[in-house]
């Protein structure tokens, strides 16, 4: 059972999600996070340093939770094909009932915050294995069966239609629907495959 200091820090981290997402994080002054949050200012910086701490700690807990989500629904006994669009499918169902997660992420990996986080997770050579399971399809043996591209492109062909897709759907530009999600996933293998 959580104790206080705990729950505290997650209620902190949620409002912290939920307004960096929708406001930004240069336009989420603490102050405001901590209203959202039901707690003074002073008990933000009792748990975090600042405003940079808190930042990568939200970021810290979305990317864990997203990234326990795919490695659980990983089949190591489907074929390459099928796993790709698997992990394609579950991420779409993941992300397209958490906005403020999308919105987050998305954010993050675009700013100053996310750039060297991106390098360390996308680019370096030296990467955990349990970083990123689209990295470990990516970098596992995979000639003949897709494309001999550089990492970066593999992943801007998988992510990029994903974030438009949930991009446009949040903005109600578009129904995202199963259909829908596994027609994109079949798209972006089909991009890749050899």
């Amino acid at each position: 059972m959580p104790n206080s200091s705990q729950t505290k820090a997650d209620v902190i981290l949620q409002a912290a999600l939920e307004q960096f997402a929708e406001n930004g994080f240069h336009c989420s002054p603490i102050s405001q996070l901590a209203a959202l949050a039901g707690v003074g200012v002073g008990s933000i910086y009792r748990y975090f340093k600042d405003k940079d701490e808190l930042v990568h700690a939200v970021f810290a807990r979305v990317d864990a939770t997203l990234r326990n989500a795919l490695v659980q629904a990983l089949d190591d006994s489907l074929s390459d094909q099928q796993q790709f669009v698997q992990l394609v499918t579950q991420l779409m169902h993941y992300l397209r009932v958490r906005e403020a997660e999308f919105k987050f992420l998305e954010q993050y990996y675009s700013s100053p915050y996310g750039i060297e986080k991106k390098q360390a997770k996308f680019l370096s050579s030296e990467r955990d294995p349990r970083s990123n399971p689209f990295i470990n399809f990516f970098t596992g043996d995979k000639r003949g069966i897709i494309k001999d591209l550089p990492l970066s492109l593999c992943l801007s062909m998988t992510f990029g239609p994903i974030i438009f897709l949930l991009r446009d759907s949040f903005a109600g530009l578009v129904q995202l629907d199963d259909t829908l999600i596994q027609q994109t996933a079949e798209a972006c293998w089909n991009a890749l495959k050899a």
